[in-house]
């Protein structure tokens, strides 16, 4: 009964951080809540945008490129992949260990603005992830009074 009810809880726990997280990404300044709702770790991230760009840059430091997958959704680019270092074949005790390892996942939502989805230009240099989305112009139609 007691584990059903912490279960219950956590569950809740994490709907509510869901749900503050979706209405945060609809701000100037999202909150970085990702950690706490799900197992996997989340790259940091930097994200913003030029006169002609929006580009996402994100720290994959220890990475092969082809252990990176990059996908898209109408919504958001997501990145996720496995990191993991070579093990030793004797037995280790960690001082520290603050690298993180394992599943990582890290979705970013797109802006209210609009970008060619289509061709991003996407590098992988020391350890340092960059996508960039062209930004299409915003063509008005002019409309003449009769």
């Amino acid at each position: 009964m007691r584990d059903k009810i912490f279960s219950d809880i956590v569950g809740i726990q994490r709907e509510m951080l869901k749900l503050i997280g979706e209405v945060s990404a609809l701000t100037s300044n999202p909150l970085a809540i990702e950690d706490v709702i799900d197992d996997v770790w989340h790259p940091k991230c930097d994200v913003f945008q030029t006169d002609l760009e929006w580009i996402v840059v994100a720290e994959l430091a220890g990475m092969e490129k082809e252990e990176i997958n990059i996908s898209i959704s109408p919504e958001y680019l997501r990145i996720s992949g496995i990191r993991s270092f070579a093990s030793t074949n004797c037995p280790l005790s960690y001082y520290s260990m603050e690298i993180e390892t394992g599943r990582f996942d890290r979705r970013i939502y797109f802006p209210q603005m609009i970008l060619d989805k289509e061709k991003p230009t996407v590098s992988y240099i020391n350890g340092i992830l960059r996508i960039a989305f062209t930004l299409k112009p915003v063509i008005e139609l002019i409309i003449p009074v009769q």
